[in-house]
Order: C-alpha cells, then structure tokens, then sequence
C-alpha cells in the first residue's frame, strides 16, 4: 500500500502532555518524511494497522488531526513538487 499521512498536533500549552514527540518517532519507523509534518511510502497492511492503532493511544482526540490517504498502488497517485523536494534527504 502507498500512504500519504500528515498531522497536525496541538500546542502543548493546551494539553497536559506534549505528545508530539511520540506521534512523529512512530511515524516515522513506517513512513519517509517529506515536509515537517507529513509523511510518504510504502508499507504492508499489517505495518498500517499497527500504525493506526498506536497513533490512537498517543493522540489527543480532541485537539490533535492525523490524516491518512491508503492507495493500493504509488502509481496510481502523481507526485509534483514545484521547490526543493525534501523527500531527497534533508531529513536524514
């Protein structure tokens, strides 16, 4: 499966936990980071099942938004970039 997932995490000012550093280093054992909150790639239906469930328990359900895309193939999406593609390393 080709995922795309973004997120957009509260302030910690508004929550009694900050909680972002554990969303992102889960995140990111699955998915390549191509912008600071978003995330690209490959992974099994397994991989994803396990993701979703973790992000459940660490995530704010009031504050927090974690938004997931599922496609069964990468090539049935089209990938532009107009800039710097981060997806090229800067990250790494």
């Amino acid at each position: 499966m080709y995922i795309i997932l973004f997120y957009d995490i509260a302030d910690r000012s508004q929550k009694e936990r900050d909680n972002s550093r554990a969303i992102r280093k889960t995140v990111e054992k699955y998915l390549t980071r191509v912008q600071f909150s978003v995330f690209e790639g490959e992974m099994s239906p397994s991989d994803l099942k396990r993701l979703k469930a973790h992000l459940t328990k660490v995530a704010h359900k009031e504050l927090d938004s974690i938004v997931i895309y599922e496609s069964t193939r990468m090539n049935y999406t089209d990938r532009t970039v107009i800039g710097v593609d981060k997806n090229e390393g800067i990250f790494w």
